[in-house]
């Protein structure tokens, strides 16, 4: 039995798209970082600030910053627990590996989000 249940709003037809427990969650934090600070209507505070630093010098302020905002994003989620995480640089931008343990199922995943300047998006790769 699915702890968590929600639909997936990716395409138009929600017929099939039904997520439980921990792709939901994970669709969530990706949704979460896809949107930009000040795109979400009366929330100017919510989303990832990686947006901010992907065309600047991947400086260590900056690396620290996207750190400190994307362990905020995740400690916001009582779903998940952030065990550790690492941010690098690669050719188009920003590689993310989050170590996550689902709080109910005490699921262990590290997903790997790539941040791309070349199409604007968060991608789980």
């Amino acid at each position: 039995m699915a702890i968590y249940k929600g639909y997936s709003s990716v395409g138009r037809n929600f017929e099939g798209t039904e997520m439980t427990d921990s792709s939901l969650v994970r669709a969530d934090l990706l949704n979460h970082f896809n949107t930009r600070p000040g795109e979400r209507l009366m929330h100017p505070d919510f989303g990832c600030l990686v947006w901010q630093y992907l065309f600047d010098p991947f400086t260590d302020g900056a690396k620290f910053n996207i750190i400190e905002n994307l362990q905020d994003i995740i400690k916001a989620d009582p779903r998940v627990v952030l065990r550790d995480i690492e941010v690098a640089e690669f050719e188009h931008g920003l590689s993310v590996s989050l170590d996550l343990v689902y709080a109910e199922t005490n699921e262990v995943e590290t997903m790997k989000v790539n941040f791309d300047q070349r199409n604007s998006s968060a991608v789980q790769v």
